[in-house]
């Protein structure tokens, strides 16, 4: 998925079954799935930082930017897109076959036409599948669970998608050794492979039904406190991506060496979903909210300056991605525990857009130093102090914004 979202999960069709479907299927199909789409909107960024593609830094993160708006279309409309269909006989099992097909034929593109611009046409189509595609399969992970059971299967879903993004990265350079069309390639070929997975797939996932669950009441200020943050992890998360691989590239790292070091916070963030999956004794504590944040912008702005120090920035850009993934877990696993735990009329459409806000206004603080530097407003000395300054002052916004929405809340003002 695109950098594995935290969704609540739209409403049943109106032609869901009751039953579960088998979680085996539907955790084999994510990782497939997740390997694919890892490939094509996060490792993509070390594919078209290279020959023969070589994008600036601008073109880096107007890709990105790209990725985060039409995701966050896709995924906007995948509730009515499926209702619609349902309506008209198309079933759940049925979407997923012929998205994965979609998305499979898409990723074709850059091999008939070998352009800058292809790759462009290639996520500006891809994406918004990806943002249809996803709720339909946590639909099925989750669809006819409860309690115990569904949180289970969701913390599985959790590390299956965030471990197979790893080898998305890895890949990345024997592919390119080959060529880059053989990473198009397999990305096509995995979203085919994966189509065999639906035949374990009942027609629809199972009914989400209304489990009788009093949560604790600082549960809600939890949830709309952790909801805000994480959707400001998304946003960091995407500042720093698309400009990685050129920031390994300052400290002397290329090929399998760029991408196993870009790769720390993957395997971060694995650990920490399979720690926090185990170990519940974080339930209904702030401190997650405030170490997961600093971990988060620490993280990030550590991995940023790192370059710019004469010695030790290669094992600083090393810690600084182990926490960076670290603190996305804990964002991440809070948001959705506290979205399961609370539920009701949380999750939905505002949910998605806080979301797809933080994948856009990422690349777009991004875009925007770059600019500034281009016009002649910063020296390049200061562009990577400034785009810390920027995503940091946001972040602080968004705390403080996230706080006030928890004050206003417990004090009924």
């Amino acid at each position: 998925m695109v950098a594995g979202s935290a969704r609540v999960y739209p409403s049943a069709p109106v032609t869901a079954h009751a039953a579960a479907s088998p979680l085996f299927p539907a955790l084999a199909f994510t990782g497939l799935a997740s390997f694919a789409a890892g490939t094509a909107t996060l490792s993509i960024f070390f594919v078209t930082g290279q020959a023969p593609y070589d994008f600036t830094d601008v073109e880096q993160y107007a890709l990105g930017l790209l990725v985060g708006v039409t995701y966050t279309l896709g995924a906007l409309a995948a509730s009515r897109v499926r209702h619609w269909l349902a309506a008209r006989g198309v079933s759940a099992r049925a979407f997923l076959a012929l998205l994965s097909l979609g998305m499979a034929a898409l990723a074709c593109v850059p091999l008939g036409a070998h352009s800058d611009a292809a790759v462009f046409v290639l996520l500006a189509c891809y994406a918004p599948l990806t943002g249809l595609f996803w709720p339909l399969v946590e639909g099925y992970v989750s669809g006819g669970r409860r309690g115990s059971e569904l949180r289970s299967a969701v913390g599985r879903f959790n590390i299956v998608w965030s471990l197979t993004l790893l080898p998305s990265f890895l890949c990345i350079p024997p592919l390119l050794r080959h060529s880059a069309a053989a990473v198009f390639v397999a990305v096509a070929a995995t979203h085919l492979v994966s189509l065999a997975c639906l035949l374990g797939f009942r027609r629809e996932p199972g009914e989400h039904g209304h489990e009788q669950h009093d949560a604790p009441r600082a549960y809600g200020e939890l949830l709309r406190v952790h909801r805000v943050l994480h959707a400001m992890s998304y946003l960091v998360m995407y500042a720093l991506s698309p400009y990685l691989p050129r920031l390994l590239e300052r400290i002397g790292l290329a090929g399998m060496a760029a991408s196993t070091l870009g790769a720390t916070w993957l395997a971060s963030r694995v650990l920490g979903f399979a720690l926090l999956e185990r170990w519940h004794g974080w339930h209904g504590r702030w401190s997650v909210a405030v170490i997961g944040a600093l971990l988060v912008l620490c993280g990030f702005g550590a991995t940023l300056l790192a370059p710019g120090l004469d010695s030790g920035a290669l094992p600083l850009v090393a810690v600084a991605l182990f926490l960076f993934g670290a603190g996305l877990a804990a964002l991440y696993t809070a948001a959705l525990y506290y979205a399961f735990e609370v539920g009701g009329s949380e999750g939905g459409g505002s949910h998605e857009a806080l979301i797809g806000l933080g994948y856009s206004i990422g690349p777009t603080c991004g875009l925007l130093v770059f600019w500034l530097e281009r016009g002649g407003v910063i020296g390049g000395a200061r562009r990577d102090g400034t785009l810390l300054l920027v995503i940091s002052a946001i972040c602080l916004g968004g705390a403080l914004y996230a706080w006030r929405k928890r004050s206003v809340s417990s004090t009924g003002t």
